[in-house]
């Protein structure tokens, strides 16, 4: 997984020869230690200060291709004592559990408020529009006749579907895994951001504005004190107005129901969180 553990920044304004004035600014990361970010942030400043005096151009970072600058706020481990899992405070606020090799899977809908029911093939027998929500679990109901030996379990959102497969693991870097994303019709993004960033995601707390909360102040990580402690003071209004709401509500497992067991602590901590259980709204 490509969560850094510690991020350093420097920045500097440069003026070019032209005339032209840069404001360049230098993010890097490190496992080891913030000082390791922080000589790694400033090697990487010099490296922009000579391009521009020399007259290069700069190119501008593409999604996904650096790792997100996210905090990490927990960590789980496997029976082995192994990292399998992160979970992490990704830039609205929101948390997000990030997994090794449980294949999480991001369905969204173009329409999002569709509630789940059983009359989807009736209803456009009736000449009624379909059910979004009924048209992608008939799919997936489809695709896991195709492959029983897979337990896949499924989650209503407030955009769509996600699904967990609970018995069997894969890598972000196996084809195997994307196939499967692809079968389902996953968020091509989503497919993208895992593949940069080496693992599969699911959000487990509401976006801010579904819970009438506004952007955070700052973001992680943060230039001095006073912006964390805004942060922080954000965090708990954030906390308290998102308690009221789920991220998910279960629907249906299906295929085999054999629950891998370096899985289980990940579907527990992810039902517990996303607040599964409750009949809270989704946001």
């Amino acid at each position: 997984m490509k969560i850094p553990k510690y991020w350093a920044k420097r920045a500097q304004v440069v003026k070019h020869s032209s005339g032209d004035a840069y404001a360049l600014v230098s993010w890097k990361w490190s496992d080891e230690s913030i000082q390791d970010a922080q000589a790694q942030a400033d090697a990487r400043l010099r490296e922009l200060v000579n391009k521009v005096m020399s007259g290069a151009t700069l190119s501008s970072y593409e999604y996904g291709e650096r790792p997100l600058r996210e905090q990490i706020v927990q960590d789980v481990r496997d029976a082995a004592g192994r990292e399998n899992a992160v979970v992490s405070r990704n830039r609205y606020g929101a948390l997000v559990l990030n997994t090794a090799n449980a294949l999480f899977i991001d369905m969204d809908f173009a329409e999002n408020n569709a509630p789940i029911s059983l009359s989807g093939a009736v209803q456009r027998l009736l000449g009624k529009r379909a059910n979004p929500a009924d048209v992608a679990l008939e799919r997936i109901a489809a695709w896991s006749r195709r492959h029983p030996d897979l337990g896949l379990r499924v989650y209503r959102t407030a955009a769509g579907l996600r699904g967990l497969i609970t018995n069997e693991q894969f890598s972000p870097a196996q084809n195997q895994a994307f196939d499967i994303l692809r079968e389902l019709e996953s968020d091509p993004l989503y497919m993208r951001l895992c593949r940069a960033q080496d693992c599969f995601r699911a959000r487990l707390t509401p976006k801010p504005w579904r819970c009438n909360i506004k952007m955070p102040p700052a973001q992680y990580p943060f230039d001095d004190i006073k912006q964390e402690l805004r942060f922080d003071e954000w965090t708990r209004r954030y906390e308290r107005a998102s308690s009221a709401y789920a991220v998910c509500a279960f629907v249906k497992h299906f295929g085999s129901v054999q629950i891998h067991p370096d899985i289980q602590s990940i579907l527990a901590l992810h039902d517990q969180m996303s607040g599964v259980d409750t009949t809270r709204p989704l946001a």
